[in-house]
């Protein structure tokens, strides 16, 4: 899979998050990568306390984290059509 079709895919799941009754609500790009940003920092927590996840208890908290950045970024990228 392409990173371009990665993050079609990413977007088209997190869709309710653009769309709402009327249609396709306007999001704020800021406010978007500084969610990227908080997962970050979340991620180096996890790293610096050497913590597991409090939702999957098997995996360490810093390796889900990466994961939530990559979905937003992917989600962020689709939605705005970035190459």
């Amino acid at each position: 899979m392409s990173l371009n079709e990665l993050a079609a895919e990413c977007h088209a799941e997190q869709a309710k998050w653009w769309y709402d009754s009327l249609g396709r609500v306007e999001r704020n790009k800021g406010e978007l990568l500084m969610l990227i940003v908080s997962e970050v920092a979340e991620c180096m927590e996890g790293e610096r306390k050497n913590l597991m996840d409090t939702h999957l208890t098997h995996r360490k908290l810093a390796e889900v984290e990466l994961a939530d950045i990559l979905l937003r970024v992917f989600d962020y990228a689709g939605a705005f059509g970035y190459d």
